[in-house]
């Protein structure tokens, strides 16, 4: 059998690879030197590394001539050369060499590795780490790949940086943040990743400055994280700002100017005829008479201006008739009038850094302003979010053995919205009624709330005018100050003592003002709407500071070139303090005053206040050790009390190890240099502790209320509340961790992979400890008496390189990164297993309903069926609830529900796993194999970067509307509510019909997503799946160079943020989001209505002095 040569396999396969890119190997010289050259000869060659092994790929230029070549497998080039002239090769990897020409004929060039990748360090718990010596699981993205996107939240530019992490967003608001979690939730309690700027507890990377941050690290598994404690069981994010750098003072501005528009279509229906005869489609379906109190003669006259984009003198809008009462025929588009497609936005920052060997410096300022969503002309407070930033930075080296550090930092946010006090409530509200037939203002210039026209509710009800007014506003004032000051001994080489203090302070103050709202519907007559607004000011103060103090002596050395020993102990002290004071004063008295100083006789306050506090002990250590950088080690031990458990059960002991085998610098691996750069193993395993409960969960409180009404006029009546009884020795559920990863570099560093696989066991989760019987008056106390486990894996591929294109050369990167996992329940005390609960073996997330295997065709088929199952009142209620004598049964084009067991009944069994009845597993609502791409192309000062992100498996049903509108109703559109706002003009394209017995959707009924509703039962037909490859981000930019210049640096660029998405949701609706129909912030989860989620078109500056 002949011998595979596996270095020249691989080789051949990178010079074909190189081939492709730049084709034919050699390139000839441009026409205007090669007169020049003409005398030259053919020079032959060989790259070489420091080991005298072949250097693939290599460019080798002539430096006069601009000819160029590259090498081949076994390292050898030829390019024409006259003596004298000088041969300049590049490869990544390793440091760039020239050569003269002599009158040799042969060359040979040895290439010096550039150790910067072997130097390059990863921040850890209180340390950096050489990032080949990481045992742990720790991802590290750079400040320069978030600065390059250019987002208002750094959470924002972390989404699908690593796999690790689940970023969704909350309610799209520019303050609400997102929900994050790194690998899962590690608790049915769930669980918050540590989030820590330069060591600091409690600063939102919401309002953090991107182009502030020098890296974040993401420590993922225990050993990584058990440093921190019982505060990491859910990961770590260690984000390290810049800091001053020694010389001359730079001085960086840059600003961004951008247009933010929405990812979904805003096609609604805005004629007021089409929309009237829509609504009135399923009105009569369910009530046997008209949405409207329309005779012939105005629906003729609503027809007539079915066309009128404006207003047209001759055909006005709102008419009266002899009576005084308004009539109206309008064709007003609400959307448009009250929600903003295409907000501005601008942002602009300053840095300046410098300083000397004593003393270093970095400051920075940020101010960003953005439209908001309800911004619409016809608002007049209109929504708007404003970001102030400020950081500044020094170390200062008091003396060769003392060095002082300080950072400080503070941002504030304001923001104003209209609407009701709940902006999340407002918009979903907002689907209510505002029909384009209406338009908000009689001629008279009252609002138009109640108008004659319409039966059973209000324009908006009454939403529509709250949202407008000028004496209705709610601003959101929020301040975060951060400060860390920190001293560190090194007394002798090797050995330092660092002490730190920090302090976080956030204050967020709610002003909420509202008025009454007067309408009429008479000429003359002004009545008052106070059903959601009234003469009312509210303060909401929210305010918590933290203050955490660090003690950490480490000390390392190194010996006989081959022994590396670090050994690093600490504590770490940490106090929280929250109050929240909420003050409601009634009877203001007057449109101009916003003040607890009433004015009107008729008036009354409400005052609540909530305050509690933790605090938290722990102390650490950790030693690291290795064997000439090949054999590496890590234990650490962790000791924590929280003051969130009683007496006795305060304290947590946690463990950790791990272990590193970088094989790759074995003797029996030397022969695999020239293709595997680094080769290592990774595991770990570690225990953490987790108290992310509440403050008080082991003590019985007491509250206090206030009665609404009156006894004998005396004043309102306080009553007290005990919470319901509590279990005894509660403690720390434990999350415990193993990890396997293998990390290789492949081509002198220009592939690399990283995979690793992980268990999450998370013991003694607090949960409820028994079924207790409906008499006993209070819900069941908690303990520590369940257990989950997740296990998932991670995969990281790219590829770097540069090669020359028109004498420059090009350098480009692709990064591929997929991630999964799956967090089963493995001890739960539910012996029924009762799968409205969590029970041993349910996947988190998993979504239980019906099979539905189609629509009925035929009346007959779906008479039978009615009489086959009992009528299923509890499925079709809605169905039978049509008007009398109308289509009160199950007709063609009905829901079919699978009677799965045989019975004769559509219901849940026994809601159990072992009796579902015609229940079964049909899909989960969690994230599976998160995946990212990123291309990154560098030419002659143009910079080019793609980006795109994606889930890619999850599933969605719309929710139903339990209450009123909230629901996914720009799904389900008529199906919900009867008179809907927004109805998407292309609503009836896929509904079933007698003449399109295909359609997707039944037949179209009203409210049937209310209880009692077919829809409104979670079923597999109408299981969406939101699975998305999203367009995250493109950047094209281009330097302009500055030599011996004021200016150093000029960057002009464009960049659009979530320009297009794909997925199968959109099929079926393109009203929708996919991240949105599954973000929880939304006032109702999983709906899909709420703030839409951002297309941001941006054009930015950045200069460097």
């Amino acid at each position: 059998m002949r011998k595979i040569n596996m270095k020249k396999t691989m080789a051949a396969a990178l010079v074909l690879m190189g081939g492709m890119l730049v084709s034919p190997v050699s390139y000839a010289a441009p026409a205007d030197s090669q007169i020049e050259a003409q005398q030259a000869r053919n020079i032959s060659g060989r790259v070489l590394d420091a080991q005298g092994q072949p250097v693939i790929g290599a460019t080798v230029q002539n430096m006069t001539t601009k000819a160029g070549a590259m090498t081949d497998y076994d390292g050898r080039f030829s390019i024409e050369a006259e003596a004298g002239q000088t041969l300049q090769v590049y490869m990544l990897g390793y440091k760039d060499a020239s050569v003269k020409v002599t009158s040799a004929n042969n060359v040979e060039i040895v290439l010096t590795e550039d150790t910067e990748m072997l130097e390059e360090t990863v921040v850890v718990g209180y340390a950096t780490q050489k990032k080949i010596n990481v045992t742990g699981a720790v991802a590290s993205v750079s400040g320069e790949a978030l600065e390059r996107r250019p987002v208002t939240s750094v959470m924002s530019a972390l989404q699908g940086a690593d796999p690790s992490m689940n970023i969704t967003a909350g309610s799209g608001n520019p303050v609400a943040g997102h929900d994050i979690n790194i690998r899962g939730v590690p608790s049915v309690n769930g669980g918050s990743p540590l989030i820590l700027v330069d060591g600091v507890p409690g600063v939102s990377l919401t309002y953090l400055n991107a182009a502030d941050i020098e890296s974040v690290s993401i420590l993922k598994d225990a050993s990584a994280s058990a440093v921190y404690g019982a505060k990491a069981s859910a990961g770590v994010i260690l984000v390290t700002t810049k800091s001053g750098s020694a010389g001359k003072t730079k001085v960086t501005y840059s600003n961004t100017f951008g247009w933010v528009q929405p990812t979904t279509p805003t096609d609604f229906i805005t004629s007021g005829y089409d929309w009237a005869k829509a609504v009135d489609e399923v009105y009569y379906a369910r009530y046997g008479y008209s949405a409207f109190k329309y005779s012939d003669q105005d629906w003729k006259e609503l027809e007539a201006r079915r066309y009128d984009v404006k207003e047209n003198p001759e055909r006005p809008w709102v008419v009266a008739d002899d009576n005084g009462q308004y009539h109206y025929y309008g064709n007003y588009d609400w959307y448009e009038a009250l929600f903003n497609n295409n907000r501005f936005s601008q942002q602009h920052d300053l840095s300046i850094t410098g300083g000397n060997k004593a003393v270093k410096y970095y400051i920075s300022g940020k101010f960003h302003d953005e439209e908001g969503l309800l911004s619409g002309p016809a608002i007049a407070n209109k929504e708007r979010y404003q970001n102030y930033g400020f950081r500044a930075k020094m170390d200062a080296q008091l003396f060769k053995w003392a060095k002082f550090t300080t950072n400080a930092s503070l941002y504030s946010v304001y923001q104003r919205y209209p609407g009701t006090l709940n902006e999340a409530m407002t918009i979903p509200a907002l689907d209510q009624a505002l029909g384009p037939v209406f338009v908000p203002y009689n001629p008279d210039g009252t609002f138009v709330i109640f108008p004659n026209d319409m039966r059973g509710t209000g324009v908006g009800k009454g939403r529509g005018p709250i949202t407008m007014s000028e004496h209705n506003y709610h601003d959101i004032h929020a301040r975060t100050l951060a400060l860390s000051n920190s001293l560190e001994l090194t007394p002798v080489k090797g050995l330092s003592i660092k002490a730190t203090y920090n302090i976080s302070n956030f204050f967020r103050l709610y002003e909420d003002r509202t008025l009454a709202s007067q309408y009429s519907d008479q000429i003359g007559v002004v009545k008052e709407n106070v059903s959601y607004s009234k003469d009312e000011y509210r303060e909401r103060h929210y305010h918590y500071t933290t203050h955490s103090v660090d003690g950490v002596i480490s000390y390392n050395n190194s010996w006989n070139k081959a022994h590396n020993f670090t050994v690093l102990a600490g504590t770490n002290f940490e106090t929280r303090r929250t109050t929240d004071l909420t003050v409601d004063q009634f009877g203001v008295g007057s449109a101009d005053l916003a003040t607890f100083n009433s004015v009107a006789d008729d008036t009354y306050y409400q005052i609540s206040q909530g305050i509690t506090a933790y605090k938290t002990l722990g102390f650490f250590g950790r030693i690291n050790y290795d064997y000439k950088e090949k054999y590496l080690f890590e234990v650490s031990m962790r000791a924590d009390g929280t003051s969130r458990f009683g007496t006795g059960s305060r304290w947590g002991y946690f463990p950790s190890a791990s272990a590193g085998w970088r094989f790759s610098k074995e003797s029996f691996m030397e022969n695999t240099k020239n293709w595997l750069s680094d080769g290592k193993v990774r595991f770990s395993y570690g225990a953490l502790g987790n108290q992310q409960v509440s403050d008080y969960l082991y003590i019985e409180t007491i509250t206090t209320s206030t009665l609404s009404y009156l006894f004998d006029n005396s004043g309102k009546p306080k009553t007290s509340n005990v919470t319901a009884p509590v279990s005894s020795g509660l403690t720390w559920e434990t999350v415990k961790t193993y990890n396997f990863g293998l990390d290789l570099s492949f081509f002198n560093n220009r592939l690399n992979f990283t995979g690793d696989y992980f268990v999450r066991k998370t013991e003694n989760m607090l949960t409820q400890s028994l079924t207790l019987p409906s008499v006993y008056g209070a819900s069941t106390p908690k303990e520590n008496c369940a257990d989950l486990r997740t296990n998932g894996w991670e995969l990281q591929l790219s590829w770097k390189d540069s090669f020359k294109l028109g004498n420059k050369p090009f350098y480009y990167g692709v990064t591929g990164t997929l991630g999964d996992y799956i967090t089963t329940i493995t001890k739960f005390n539910n012996p029924e297993k009762l799968f409205s609960n969590y029970y041993e073996g349910k996947r988190l997330g998993e979504i239980w309903g019906y099979h539905v295997p189609r629509l009925f065709k035929s009346d007959e088929e779906a008479a039978a069926y009615q009489l086959a199952v009992h009528n299923a009142a509890n499925v079709y209620q809605r169905v039978y609830n049509m008007a009398p004598g109308g289509t009160g049964y199950l007709m063609a084009g009905d829901v079919m529900f699978e009677d799965v067991n045989g019975d004769g009944y559509i219901n849940k069994g026994a809601g159990t796993v072992d009796d579902p009845g015609d229940m079964m597993i049909i899909g989960n609502s969690l994230p599976r194999y998160n995946y990212s791409f990123r291309f990154d192309f560098n030419w002659n000062n143009f910079d080019l970067s793609i980006f795109l992100q994606g889930v890619g498996k999850r599933d969605w049903y719309p929710t139903a509307n339990n209450e009123d509108v909230y629901g996914a109703t720009r799904f389900w559109n008529l199906y919900s509510y009867t008179v809907l706002s927004f109805i998407t003009k292309d609503y009836k394209d896929n509904i079933w019909t007698e003449e399109n017995p295909d359609g997707y959707f039944p037949r179209l009924r009203p409210i049937q997503t209310y209880g009692g509703g077919p829809l409104a039962q979670t079923n597999d037909r109408y299981l969406q799946k939101v699975n998305y490859l999203r367009l995250k981000n493109i950047t094209f930019g281009y330097t302009v160079p500055f030599k011996k210049a004021f200016i150093s640096s000029l960057r002009f660029y464009f960049s659009g943020e979530n320009l297009a998405y794909a997925s199968p949701l959109k099929k079926y609706s393109k009203a929708v989001d996919p991240e949105l129909a599954a973000a929880t912030g939304t006032y109702y989860s999983g709906s899909g209505v709420g703030y839409t989620m951002p297309l941001t078109l941006t054009l930015g500056l950045n200069i460097n002095f």
